[in-house]
């Protein structure tokens, strides 16, 4: 008669598996939860602009002074700190330093000088990667 492993040592060799397998798991966790908090630690603006969102709301262009002044909506609760301006004439791109902040859930004017006319779009960049307004010139006309 063949006699198998007894319930008392069977019990033990699948505690002991459990218990390994819990151990191997935790520490997995444990680097992947830590990894994690150091890279959202070093991405804090990152994590802001995520929800960041402006709009151009009106703009005009003046063809006396060449000035372009734009009205710009900031629509959620993050300050956006605004970079440049990019106008494009067809195939050629100018960059128009625009400095400011744009405070949470508010109207600001801004005023973009020295600007030729006809340009065909521009775009409105802020300090945040991804988060940016195009527009054409018949928008601010």
């Amino acid at each position: 008669m063949r006699k198998g492993i007894s319930p008392l040592v069977a019990a033990v060799i699948l505690i002991a598996t459990t218990m390994s397998i819990a151990g191997i798991l935790s520490y997995w966790a444990t680097s992947f939860v830590r990894e994690k908090l150091i890279i959202a630690e070093n991405t804090t603006e990152d994590i802001e602009c995520l929800v960041a969102q402006f709009r151009l709301y009106s703009g005009s262009y003046d063809n006396v002074t060449k000035d372009l002044i734009l009205i710009l909506e900031n629509q959620r609760n993050v300050e956006l700190y605004l970079r440049n301006v990019y106008l494009f004439y067809g195939t050629v791109l100018e960059k128009k330093p625009l400095s400011g902040t744009l405070e949470a859930n508010a109207l600001n004017s801004f005023n973009v000088t020295n600007v030729n006319d006809n340009f065909d779009r521009g775009i409105i960049k802020t300090s945040c990667a991804d988060v940016d307004v195009e527009f054409s010139y018949s928008q601010v006309t």
